[in-house]
């Protein structure tokens, strides 16, 4: 059996393990997952979208701590902006990481480019603060 597996956002990461979990019990052979939306980066600070207490709930946030061998718990705004941007190295390591501690055959995000045009209203109206951190 293989399942493609479509969400609006992957925040934390435990709904879609719980979900692969379950999958993978009854017999699943592949895994592959499309998220709606980029990565998100920032936990929302205007409508608690993401509902994070600290950003390290956040896999992404934890992903990137852990492939640059961040001790503390402060990614640097200049090294997020780089996993940010889905042109980059280390967007792709990132997406590849997350992959494998969620265990899905693949796993693709939509860019915060599409996203804007699919939206089609001008960027300064959007708040896209969760993927980008600019307000």
């Amino acid at each position: 059996k293989k399942f493609v597996l479509i969400d609006d956002s992957i925040v934390r990461g435990t709904q879609l393990s719980e979900t692969v979990s379950y999958l993978i019990e009854n017999g699943a052979k592949e895994i592959h997952v499309r998220s709606a939306c980029p990565p998100i980066m920032y936990g929302c600070k205007f409508l608690n979208f993401s509902r994070s207490v600290s950003d390290l709930e956040l896999i992404t946030r934890r992903v990137i701590r852990d492939l640059e061998g961040i001790k503390d718990d402060e990614v640097p705004e200049s090294l997020l902006a780089q996993y940010a941007d889905s042109k980059t190295q280390k967007h792709a390591e990132m997406v590849e990481e997350i992959r494998k501690i969620l265990q899905f055959d693949s796993l693709k995000f939509q860019n915060l480019e599409d996203t804007i045009e699919a939206i089609g209203v001008d960027q300064c109206k959007l708040c896209t603060y969760c993927w980008n951190g600019k307000e």
